[in-house]
């Protein structure tokens, strides 16, 4: 599931509001390097081709560690709580 898509369900700390800025940016890097991977131009070589998809796999790691860091604060959110 997404995280984003909890955003209306918990009330946003600095933390959390911090950890989504962090994750829409790194998403966003994800989307271009993979946009750049569907549509390379004419004239990218190989290795080119090869460290840019090292790199998306890298930003999409990154990606994931941000998610599981919502994930992760906002349940010790919900276990504050009760």
């Amino acid at each position: 599931m997404c995280p984003i898509a909890q955003d209306a369900q918990l009330p946003q700390d600095d933390e959390t509001r911090r950890l989504l800025a962090a994750f829409e940016a790194c998403r966003a890097e994800e989307l271009a390097a993979a946009d750049q991977l569907l549509k390379p131009r004419h004239s990218m070589l190989y290795p080119a081709y090869t460290r840019l998809a090292d790199a998306l796999g890298a930003i999409r790691r990154k990606c994931n560690d941000i998610r599981l860091a919502i994930r992760a604060h906002r349940k010790e959110m919900r276990d504050e709580g009760k």
